[in-house]
């Protein structure tokens, strides 16, 4: 009676500090907030949405500062087919696109200025549903990951920025990468590739339900090299290895050579691992937990700006955004909408998926930059801190929000 009584203690002391954690977090992505009690904040001497009519639903946004260029990943197709939030309508599915806006030429019109980039020999141009992206200047080597229906893959394209093309290398894929979301590149033949989740939503969709609101580390990081695709055949096998779990892991950047930081968006909080590796700089990477930083919002992507600032964006409530993500086919779409009742109509005008982004830095802590429903689901916030310039990607907005300090 006194063991069983002592472990019931033991496993009461080792529940309370979970299920305080999870209140917390849930208490404010489900309830506090709500777009009725957000308290907007905005930092930006002025902002404003471009090219809504052009492009929508871009996931990712990365800067190429040395040309004032910010590269897009844009799938309108996410509306119908979202591989991570379960969506999965009937019908055809729109394929992802990539773009170039030169945010640096301010006296250049929307036309000049967003141009779309046309893929040579690329096979799967049809099926390309875009998430995270890196991009290698030196070689303008460009990774995006992509949930095709097939299997998911990591494309990889060069690109020449002044002809506006996008040459399809290789699709790279593996078994570990099942549910690719974020990449970060170490060199030409290694990169760091994130995984949402364990259990995917199209497969097992109550515990990939399960696994979310638990906050259970079932999410990785996974270490890919693919050097023997460069030296064979296209179809040579690449080696990849776990080398971190966490709750639904998301964006990744690296600080520098041994620190990764990476979006545990399950538990609101981003964590920083050391890196360490063989002293001839080879094998599979060593992640080492250092230290975390919790923000009031699901972080989604990352970024890091020249001066050494950490740029997170991500969504404030959880509700709205699955709401706003159920009902995205119907309100795009003119056909759809026209076919709707009028609550669905008024739903389409009304509802709101509150964006947040922030900056941190080890000396200044949290600062929090814009708050606020005007543009909706904040995905990516990139910053060129030499321009004074930053832009804001929605994982279901129309264009994109960009911003001067």
């Amino acid at each position: 009676m006194v063991f069983k009584l002592t472990i019931g203690i033991v496993a009461l002391a080792l529940l309370v500090p979970f299920l305080y954690e999870r209140g917390q977090v849930l208490s404010t992505l489900f309830w506090q907030n709500a777009p009725a009690r957000l308290v907007r904040i905005n930092t930006f001497a002025s902002h404003e949405v471009k090219f809504a009519d052009r492009i929508r639903s871009c996931e990712d946004a990365l800067l190429v500062e040395s040309e004032g260029l910010a590269i897009l990943a844009c799938d309108p197709g996410r509306e119908r087919w979202n591989t991570v939030m379960g969506i999965f309508h009937p019908g055809p599915v729109e394929s992802g696109k990539l773009y170039v806006f030169d945010y640096a030429d301010t006296s250049a019109s929307e036309d000049q200025a967003l141009k779309q980039l046309e893929f040579v020999d690329f096979e799967f141009h049809h099926d390309f549903h875009t998430l995270g992206m890196a991009f290698n200047e030196s070689t303008s080597t460009l990774f995006v990951a992509s949930h095709r229906h097939d299997q998911p893959a990591v494309e990889v394209f060069k690109l020449d920025l002044e002809a506006y093309t996008a040459t399809h290398l290789r699709s790279i894929q593996h078994p570990l990468i099942k549910g690719p979301n974020a990449i970060a590149l170490i060199n030409d033949h290694e990169f760091y590739v994130t995984n949402s989740n364990y259990f995917l939503i199209r497969d097992h969709p109550a515990l990939n339900k399960l696994e979310l609101h638990l906050g259970l580390p079932g999410g990785t990081v996974v270490h890919v090299d693919f050097s023997p695709m460069l030296a064979g055949p296209q179809k040579a096998s690449v080696q990849a290895h776990v080398v971190q779990r966490l709750a639904f892991a998301n964006g990744i950047e690296l600080l520098n050579d041994t620190t990764a930081a990476v979006s545990s968006t399950g538990k609101a909080k981003v964590n920083f691992y050391s890196i360490s590796r063989s002293q001839n700089g080879t094998g599979v990477p060593n992640f080492t937990y250092l230290s975390e930083v919790k923000v009031p919002f699901s972080p989604d992507n990352l970024s890091i700006s020249k001066d050494g600032a950490l740029i997170i964006a991500g969504h404030p409530h959880v509700p709205s955004l699955g709401k706003f993500t159920e009902t995205r086919h119907i309100c795009n779409s003119a056909v759809e909408l026209a076919k709707a009742d009028a609550s669905m109509q008024e739903t389409c005008k009304t509802l709101a998926a509150p964006s947040w982004a922030a900056r941190w830095t080890e000396e200044g802590g949290l600062q929090n930059l814009y708050v606020d429903t005007e543009y909706p689901s904040s995905a990516t916030a990139a910053r060129d801190s030499e321009r004074k310039i930053g832009i804001i990607s929605g994982l279901y907005a129309k264009g994109v929000l960009v911003w001067r300090e």
